[in-house]
């Protein structure tokens, strides 16, 4: 099970069974090209490494599990899992700076509502909490 503190990894395809098919579908179709044949077409700044690209395509195949940051993976200074860990969060909706938090920027630029919705995960955990408290 993938879990990370920012909650991205709620997102993520790389498990996904159509993303992992349609991966596969793509290296079929890559493995056809023979780069004698079709080199000219990646050339200069338009151009790409289609022995790279393979192996993009190889690496999502032989990866299709991945843990999240909270298992294992992820970048060791990302600033949202620091942040966490020094805070003892379990996710970031959970901390009660996350409105005013500024470590969000890089994965903003990507999911711009991401953190939208960790503010609304944060008010139905709250709510939730209300509720057990009362009851």
């Amino acid at each position: 099970m993938k879990e990370s503190y920012c909650g991205l990894c709620d997102q993520c395809q790389l498990d996904h069974p159509e993303f992992l098919e349609a991966v596969a579908t793509v290296k079929s179709f890559a493995d056809q090209f023979r780069i004698y044949w079709w080199g000219h077409c990646f050339w200069g700044d338009e151009g790409f490494s289609l022995p790279e690209f393979r192996r993009g395509l190889e690496w999502f195949l032989s990866h299709p599990e991945c843990p999240g940051c909270r298992g294992g993976r992820g970048l060791d200074r990302c600033p949202i899992r620091i942040c966490a860990i020094n805070r003892r969060c379990e996710h970031c909706y959970e901390c009660p700076d996350l409105a005013q938090c500024h470590r969000f920027k890089l994965i903003l630029e990507e999911y711009p509502d991401h953190k939208q919705h960790l503010l609304r995960l944060q008010e139905q955990n709250h709510g939730r909490k209300t509720i057990l408290k009362r009851g």
